[in-house]
């Protein structure tokens, strides 16, 4: 008989295995060797600022109360894609569509003001995430910033 912890590490592989399937096959290939981990609480374990980080070939991603687990899984998959595959020309691209955008992006979403101060980088992660995630905040949704993620490389 399976236990408990077993039980829920399996289930947390199958559903990790079903936010990669919707993603594009080459976004997929930069998670091969990588191992995810779970953990509970708003943040990380003694750092109050992060919701996930990659560090050698683990992805370690908190359970907030504000974000679903797939939102911030793929937010921690998208700097991968920002990291690996982004050339400068793109985080350019992705620079002046953010610098361009943002102003309606808040008057849109006024309550979304603070969330949308962060820099371009962390504002790519959280489009990313919003445009492959099931249930999406809308702070991030931009038909706009959707249009250039499933347009990457």
């Amino acid at each position: 008989m399976t236990n408990f912890k077993t039980f829920i590490e399996s289930k947390e592989k199958e559903d990790v295995s079903k936010i990669i399937a919707k993603l594009p096959k080459n976004h997929q290939k930069l998670l091969n060797g990588y191992k995810f981990k779970y953990t509970g609480g708003n943040t990380l374990h003694g750092d109050n600022e992060h919701i996930g980080y990659i560090h050698k070939d683990n992805i370690v991603v908190a359970a907030p109360w504000h974000y679903s687990r797939s939102f911030t899984t793929l937010h921690e998959i998208a700097h991968l894609v920002y990291e690996k595959l982004f050339t400068e020309e793109l985080k350019k691209e992705w620079s002046d569509l953010f610098k361009n955008t943002i102003k309606s992006q808040i008057e849109k979403n006024p309550n979304s003001k603070d969330s949308l101060k962060q820099n371009a980088e962390e504002i790519f992660c959280m489009a990313y995430a919003a445009t492959y995630a099931k249930h999406p905040p809308s702070t991030y949704l931009n038909e706009k910033w959707q249009d250039f993620v499933k347009y990457l490389p």
